[in-house]
């Protein structure tokens, strides 16, 4: 009995060691190539959203359910109310925009 405790106290101080020291892995920063992968990546996503934009602006409020259907935009909005689609269009800009500032990507030309 007394060796069942021991073991189990001891497995268990041994996992909870290993866990605790997993989220202090050392960051590794991202090669050039990759950096200018993500700066890509992250582009391309605010060229989505900013298409998004314009068509929500663009569209009446009252035709803006079916256009939304058309609307390729996963994961911007699932509102077919037109406030509500500016609005998580805009969060989800600024948070591209915040990474893309974080990655230090090139600001590109309009």
């Amino acid at each position: 009995m007394k060796k069942t405790l021991l073991l189990t106290i001891s497995s268990l101080s041994i996992v909870a060691l290993m866990t605790a020291c997993t989220n202090q892995m050392a960051s590794i920063g991202l090669s050039p190539a990759d950096k200018v992968e993500e700066c890509m990546i992250i582009d391309k996503k605010m060229i989505k959203i900013d298409n998004f934009i314009t068509v929500v602006n663009d569209t009446s409020a009252f035709h803006l359910e079916e256009a939304a259907r058309a609307i390729e935009a996963p994961g911007i909005t699932v509102s077919t109310n037109k406030k509500q689609m500016l609005r998580d269009a805009n969060k989800k800009k600024a948070g591209l925009e915040s990474e893309h500032q974080k990655l230090g990507c090139e600001t590109p030309k309009k």
